[in-house]
């Protein structure tokens, strides 16, 4: 079984955690408590080389990190129906690459302000807390959607075929609320929420109840 090592507030976390709901592959989950700084230890840092969530453990095989990597890794492994076809498989890497610059640098850290401290948000991400620049990242974060608006306008899924890149933007596109954005100006991306919520196995970020039970707080991984 898969041990998934992982934060239930996390968007990357719940990436992994709907990916695997969705293609019915059960895991055991080992919560993380990463407000208490309990990744930042020699122990989890050999499952996680930048002592980050989520982190999987697949049997006796080496460790995967990066909620992209483990996304790609899980679907060429068990799920090769979420993988695009050849002729789209630009456009699915093209995707997951906005899923790791743009949404990570305007939605992601922009929700992180509004649901942790101004304090613990220049924490995570590695700046003094009077450098935050929320509005700056407000911009962003609708220059960000806008393009996803427009795509999703022109085509039901992001790389043409449904592929691992839609939930892979989906962890945080279904947090956007979270970050004070109304969805409703982007009608486009209110739809594909709307077909990725239909598929069977969906999970909402917080709901565990498809999930294995959680092994407690991790502090010594």
């Amino acid at each position: 079984m898969i041990t998934l090592y992982d934060h239930p507030r996390s968007g990357n976390c719940y990436r992994v955690r709907l990916f695997l709901s969705l293609i019915g592959l059960a895991s055991r989950r080992v919560f993380v408590d990463v407000l208490a700084r309990a990744n930042h230890t020699e122990a989890f840092e050999r499952v996680s080389a930048f002592r980050q969530v989520p982190a999987i453990q697949d049997g006796d095989d080496e460790p995967i990190w990066d909620s992209h990597a483990i996304l790609l890794y899980l679907a060429h492994r068990y799920a090769p129906q979420w993988i695009a076809p050849s002729d789209q498989m630009g456009q699915m890497h093209a995707w997951i690459s906005v899923s790791t610059n743009e949404i990570a640098n305007s939605l992601q850290p922009l929700r992180l302000t509004k649901v942790v401290s101004t304090e613990e948000a220049a924490h995570h991400l590695g700046v003094d807390a009077s450098l935050l620049d929320v509005a700056g990242l407000e911009r962003k974060t609708h220059r960000t959607l806008a393009a996803f608006n427009k795509r999703l306008t022109e085509h039901e899924w992001l790389a043409v075929s449904r592929s691992v890149a839609d939930v892979d933007c989906y962890g945080y596109l279904a947090l956007a609320e979270e970050a004070g954005i109304d969805v409703a100006n982007y009608p486009a991306i209110a739809a594909w929420r709307h077909r990725i919520e239909a598929l069977p196995g969906y999970v909402r970020h917080g709901d565990t109840a498809s999930s294995a039970p959680h092994d407690g707080f991790l502090n010594n991984p």
